[in-house]
């Protein structure tokens, strides 16, 4: 019985640690999301009207099957944007994103789209109890069968294979050890308040992170490492760091010196990098900035 709960809880631990995998964000352009929506319509369109997966009472119709499949197909699109549109805009921290939670909103999404196809029942059946439970739950139930494709088999499939795909391209990077060139160079950094105007020694500066209009700013100690929080955006930081490649941006909300790294692993959203004396987390580059990351970290190691 031990043994049993021993075992139960290890699995229960390889779960919520898959889960909390980081996953891509794919909710940032609009246009894509649209995109991505109308190609998934056009699938379940095909795949309901040639297949049939469903019982149906044709004699309950009030209007021909073959628009019936159209309505279904359709609706998930208003839903599903509204719902993405609304999530773009309540999500701070992109990289933060995990395939539990990209699990979690995909569920609800379908169970919206599920629920709407139970409100307009009235509208395509002639069934006296449109409104019932039973048909609320199998509106509900038949559009999780059509959406378990997605969650049970592509999701996972995606998440190994961004794994696999960033793993493998991290192999072909020098190795740590060669990044050993040091620098001593300090940048004036201005500001838009000239008293916080402020000396930034590049041979210390570990990373920067994004907070609104400041920026946080980590340098490595004798101690260990610091952070100091300055009036300025990761922007105007970016720009006046453009004569030492060796500082990059590697994420929309980052900034790291490229030189002060210890190691790089590979995960769903791209790289992740330690860097020396900060034990306190790792800073990411986003899956956008992987190729331009390769090039120049590669250039500073040689």
């Amino acid at each position: 019985m031990k043994k049993t709960t021993e075992i139960d809880l290890e699995q229960k631990m390889k779960i919520e640690t898959y889960i909390r995998q980081p996953y891509p964000f794919y909710y940032e352009e609009l246009k894509k999301v649209l995109f991505i929506l109308c190609c998934i319509a056009i699938v379940s369109f095909l795949f309901t009207y040639l297949f049939e997966p469903f019982i149906v009472n044709v004699s309950e119709h009030k209007i021909n099957s073959f628009y019936i499949v159209v309505l279904h197909s359709i609706i998930p699109i208003p839903i599903a944007f509204t719902y993405v549109f609304f999530l773009r805009k309540s999500v701070k921290r992109i990289e933060n994103w995990t395939l539990g939670k990209e699990f979690l909103h995909l569920a609800i999404i379908l169970f919206l789209i599920g629920l709407a196809s139970f409100l307009i029942r009235d509208f395509i059946y002639t069934n006296p109890d449109n409104w019932s439970f039973r048909y609320l739950w199998e509106e509900i139930r038949n559009t999780f069968l059509v959406g378990s494709l997605l969650l049970i088999i592509i999701l996972p499939l995606n998440l190994e294979r961004l794994i696999y795909k960033h793993s493998t391209v991290l192999k072909k990077l020098p190795n740590q050890e060669q990044n050993t060139k040091e620098v001593d160079t300090i940048a004036q950094i201005q500001t838009p308040i000239i008293e916080e105007r402020f000396e930034l020694d590049t041979h210390t500066f570990l990373y920067a992170k994004a907070d609104g209009n400041y920026l946080e700013i980590f340098y490595s100690t004798s101690s260990g490492f610091d952070q100091h929080l300055k009036r300025l955006t990761l922007k105007e930081f970016d720009d006046q760091l453009s004569s030492f490649p060796f500082i990059f941006k590697v994420h929309r909300s980052y900034i790291a010196n490229l030189k002060a790294i210890t190691s790089i692993s590979g995960n769903a959203q791209g790289y992740v990098l330690n860097l020396k004396y900060y034990t306190q987390g790792t800073v990411p580059v986003s899956r956008s900035r992987i190729q331009e990351f390769n090039r120049i970290y590669s250039s500073i190691s040689k």
